[in-house]
């Protein structure tokens, strides 16, 4: 579990990650969805109760909070996925310019745009749990309200990379990714996913107070195949690279916020 503290998140809990032990237990990603989405609310709750009519600066510092303790690694995913996707030639030029170190226009649009609608939705989000609470209300049960939202847009990220994982598979259940995504394909079981998935289901229901809310996480999944399709069309068969579940994971709480604030308001 340290090991994929260590690995998903900035938090010096070990030194020395042990990639291999990840991979093989890459099904308690929703847990430390929950540990992640946790201290990002409790930033959010102090942030939004204390800002007053800056909920621009809030929502910022929210975002912020998020990258700091997530790290850019799943970003930079995001950023040479969409350079692959929208490089013009085979699809192995595609899987070349996925590659290459270098961040294209069509990746960087890509990562603004994300950070963008992820900005307005926190934002949005959180203005409307402020307003309908007491004024400076510190109490358990309006952190609750924002906990619900960040940890089940975090679970909602993670077991969208569970699903690249599963989906990355061959026929024959090998691992087909490029580099480190193929060691994550293939240490990857569909028993494992049933068991991440009941996970990220079980916590998510206990965030939304057994509601019909809990449906949100659901939208990861959505995220995730339809990501893994694009990959598959312009990458071939072995697509599902490390690139593609890192921006499965950006895409899915981007897109799982922008619900919450749709819901919400």
């Amino acid at each position: 579990m340290l090991d994929i503290i260590s690995f998903l998140t900035q938090i010096p809990v070990r030194k020395g990650t042990k990639i291999e032990e990840v991979a093989a237990k890459s099904y308690l990603f929703p847990f430390v969805a929950l540990l992640i989405g946790l201290l990002v609310a409790a930033v959010a709750f102090v942030v939004f109760e204390c800002s007053g009519s800056a909920p621009e600066i809030a929502a910022l510092l929210v975002l912020l909070a998020i990258y700091l303790v997530t790290g850019l690694m799943h970003l930079d995913g995001l950023a040479d996925f969409f350079d692959g996707v929208m490089a013009g030639g085979t699809k192995e030029d595609k899987r070349r310019a996925m590659k290459d170190e270098k961040i294209g226009i069509a990746g960087l649009f890509a990562t603004v745009f994300v950070i963008l609608l992820s900005f307005f939705a926190i934002e949005t989000v959180c203005t409307s749990l402020t307003k309908t609470a007491p004024v400076h209300s510190f109490d358990l049960r309006s952190f609750y309200h924002f906990a619900s939202v960040f940890v089940i847009a975090e679970v909602s990220a993670k077991i969208s990379m569970n699903t690249c994982m599963i989906s990355g598979k061959s026929k024959e259940g090998a691992g087909d990714g490029m580099g480190m995504g193929a060691l994550f394909i293939h240490s990857f079981s569909k028993f494992g996913y049933v068991l991440a998935l009941i996970s990220a289901i079980l916590i998510s229901l206990i965030f939304t107070a057994f509601s019909l809310r809990f449906f949100i996480v659901f939208t990861g999944i959505a995220v995730a195949l339809f990501v893994s399709r694009i990959a598959k069309s312009n990458f071939g068969d072995v697509g599902v690279s490390g690139d593609v579940i890192g921006a499965s994971n950006e895409l899915a709480r981007c897109a799982s916020l922008v619900v919450w604030a749709i819901i919400i308001v």
